[in-house]
């Protein structure tokens, strides 16, 4: 099977969803998955078993992302939890990449920065 040159960025909400689900195999196909480290505590507290799938490329980045003035002033005003706005800083670095999230201010925001961006019915589909 090939692997979709795709990279993608992660909000905790699609992940913990599609391992809800028992559809975390959907995600195999993406060359990598990026999470932030704030995404991947999200993700361990709530769903834990959604990172044990060794099918999964993924990419933990540890480093917080430095974020743009635009971004942040947007963040702010529909008050974005920590992991969708580490998200988003990292989308800022790497604007070629998909985000996903469930969130719909997260989603806003994202449009208004011109990201790709999809959620969990956009996977599944």
């Amino acid at each position: 099977m090939t692997k979709s040159p795709t990279k993608v960025i992660f909000d905790a909400g699609p992940i913990i969803h599609l391992d809800e689900l028992n559809c975390l195999d959907l995600l195999a196909d993406y060359e990598e998955i990026v999470l932030p480290l704030v995404v991947e505590k999200e993700i361990s507290e709530h769903r834990p078993s959604a990172l044990q799938n060794q099918n999964l490329n993924i990419n933990r980045f540890t480093k917080r992302a430095d974020i743009g003035e635009e971004l942040l002033t947007l963040c702010q005003i529909f008050s974005l939890d920590a992991g969708e706005i580490e998200a988003l800083a990292t989308m800022e670095r790497n604007p070629q990449h998909i985000f996903l999230t469930d969130d719909a201010a997260a989603r806003l925001v994202a449009e208004q920065m011109k990201f790709k961006v999809h959620g969990t019915i956009g996977v599944l589909i």
